[in-house]
């Protein structure tokens, strides 16, 4: 017999009842935690439909919850945003973290979206893992907006990819758009471009004398004036594409080094129509402010160019190409040049001449000639060292080829270093040998400014026991010209710790203000540059010479007369009163063998006459 409880609640009602009440719980909970946070939360469908948003929807998008819940997700972005990013949102839905992780995609998207008053603003959607309620898919997302992180990210860009002082991108982001462009070519074709290196010329000076204050207003002011050449000459080197806009075009190297990219060229030679007017920009005065005796200073400056692709494909490449090529315009100042291929050649020659220079230092292929300087009429007074470098391929490499390169790489330190050896030896074997010559030996303006020179001077007199009484150093007008009350003084502590070591201004009169500094120098000779010698013949250098010998007359100064080649020397430079001859008309330079049994000639030629005269006086 059946027996009904009446009133006794219905066990799987209990249940459903206990699971709905749950999942209100769970509900709000998750509500509230959604509300904790300030980034916007949302749920969508796979057909990109709101199911769920918090609040902070409202006051990132302007849209409030309930408006959104129901409708699509573009509404949140810019549409032709909305199209890039519906298909990524989909893959998202329907992939699990390991098929993210196959396809290569991270939990992390970057887009565009809307804020309220409708302006675009950078934000980060982070996704969840789709799952189950109540039969449907939904795919959690959390979105952040990162407009100050993305600020933030510029700023590190700009500080880490420009200059500070000019505010022109650096070398790094000169590279980054170079490699740009080049792989744009190399993906399109049928474009050419153009590479400007920019050297100005004298900036050096600038800094030296009127300070590195004056030099960075200078350069603060060439950086707006190249900015303000390419404004002017857009229509010849760049094609703007629609909706976007143009890059950086000017970067700085560092020093007074700048660097210009000509994207698009129609010909060339369009690249000359830009350099031509940087030159003319970059040249004109600049102001110098709080200075009445100096108002303004000019300045010029040095433009090479590579050709994009000409003349090379790779970066390395263009910039070596480029600094060729300024450095041939150089040589003519405040020019452009064209990078070519002989200039390469003469690059690899270059390079070459620095690697068999470097070489010959820890070989014997240096050697020291010696080209006597004579009395007039009369004995030998003394001889300049010269420097020789006899290689083995090459064989013979003029002066005239290394010197400057020695200069500009700093190997003139040890090369002077080892022809000072070589003479101080040469200059010891003399005097122990009872001959009464100087040695002269040419300083180079970088070599005199070496922290060690004088430390040198020293180890050299002190291992070949040379007294430094016979010694003479030679010196260009560049060498004080730079700092002549520094080399003054340098001079007088040189004289202090070698008595008797007296110097010598080598090629007098081809400096521009030689007269002025001449008086407060302590040197002690004169060199009357062959150019003037050698070409006496003429009335002006004839008026020179003149002008030198009784300027270093009134001075106390002794003369020395170099490039003498005929008798017509001789007579006009002893009529003057120069007694001090070097050149061909006496000897030519002479190898150390040569040297020596010409000595021994003249020593033997000199006692010969002494005991003829000496039997003749018995005789009498």
């Amino acid at each position: 017999m059946d027996v009904n409880v009446v009133g006794r609640p219905d066990t799987d009602s209990l249940e459903l009842e206990s699971y709905r009440r749950e999942l209100q719980d769970l509900k709000k909970r998750y509500r509230a935690l959604a509300e904790t946070t300030s980034d916007a939360i949302i749920q969508i469908t796979d057909d990109l439909e709101v199911l769920f948003a918090n609040t902070v929807v409202k006051s990132m998008f302007g849209i409030s919850p309930v408006d959104i819940i129901g409708n699509s997700i573009s509404e949140l972005f810019p549409s032709s945003e909305f199209r890039r990013i519906a298909p990524l949102l989909s893959d998202y839905f329907f992939l699990d973290l390991d098929d993210r992780r196959e396809r290569g995609l991270g939990n992390h998207l970057e887009v565009l979206g809307l804020n309220g008053d409708g302006e675009i603003v950078p934000l980060e959607i982070s996704f969840g893992i789709a799952v189950d309620t109540m039969g449907k898919k939904s795919l959690p997302c959390i979105i952040r907006d990162i407009t100050e992180r993305k600020k933030t990210e510029r700023k590190l860009r700009y500080l880490a990819y420009h200059d500070k002082l000019t505010a022109l991108g650096n070398r790094d982001l000169f590279q980054d758009s170079l490699r740009t462009y080049l792989d744009e070519i190399r993906r399109y074709g049928d474009r050419k471009g153009a590479l400007l290196f920019l050297d100005l010329d004298g900036f050096k000076k600038v800094n030296d004398t009127l300070g590195h204050h004056i030099g960075d207003d200078i350069l603060v002011e060439c950086s707006r004036r190249l900015h303000s050449c390419l404004r002017n000459s857009d229509h010849v080197f760049r094609v703007e594409q629609k909706g976007e806009e143009p890059g950086e075009d000017i970067f700085r190297f560092g020093g007074d080094e700048f660097v210009v990219l000509l994207p698009y060229l129609a010909d060339p030679s369009d690249a000359a129509v830009v350099a031509k007017k940087i030159i003319q920009d970059v040249r004109s005065p600049y102001p110098i402010q709080n200075s009445p005796k100096m108002p303004s200073i000019s300045l010029g400056v040095s433009v090479g160019i590579a050709v994009i692709p000409d003349d090379g494909w790779e970066i390395s490449t263009l910039i070596s190409n480029a600094d060729v090529a300024m450095y041939r315009a150089k040589e003519q100042g405040n020019s452009f040049r064209y990078f070519t291929s002989e200039m390469n050649r003469q690059v690899t020659r270059r390079l070459h001449l620095e690697e068999g220079l470097r070489a010959a230092l820890f070989t014997t292929q240096i050697k020291v000639a010696f080209q006597p300087v004579y009395f007039a009429g009369g004995g030998l007074s003394g001889m300049e060292a010269l420097i020789r470098w006899k290689h083995p391929r090459d064989g013979n490499i003029s002066p005239e080829s290394f010197i400057s390169l020695a200069e500009e790489t700093g190997l003139i330190i040890p090369l002077g270093a080892e022809i000072m050896r070589k003479s101080c030896r040469m200059l010891s074997h003399l005097q122990k040998y009872g001959y009464d010559a100087y040695i002269s030996v040419n300083v180079s303006p970088r070599q005199f400014e070496d922290q060690r020179f004088e430390e040198m001077i020293g180890i050299m007199l002190a291992r070949s026991g040379a007294d430094p009484q016979g010694l003479k150093l030679e010196i260009t007008e560049g060498a004080f010209l730079r700092e002549p009350e520094e080399t003054g003084r340098k001079i007088v502590r040189l004289k202090q710790n070698f008595p008797g070591i007296s110097f010598m201004v080598d090629d007098f009169g081809t400096g521009y203000s030689s007269f002025s500094h001449l008086s407060t120098l302590p040197i002690d000779y004169i060199k009357i540059d062959q150019s003037f010698v050698s070409a006496l013949d003429e009335k002006k250098n004839r008026k020179i010479v003149w002008s030198i010998i009784r300027l270093a007359k009134s001075l106390n100064l002794e003369v020395v007369a170099e490039g003498v080649q005929d008798p017509k020397h001789v007579n006009f430079l002893k009529s003057h009163g120069c007694f001090l001859h070097q050149g061909y008309y006496y000897s030519k330079p002479l190898s150390v063998q040569e040297l020596l049994r010409r000595l021994r000639r003249e020593r033997c030629r000199q006692t010969a006459t002494r005991s003829s005269i000496d039997g003749s006086e018995e005789g009498s």
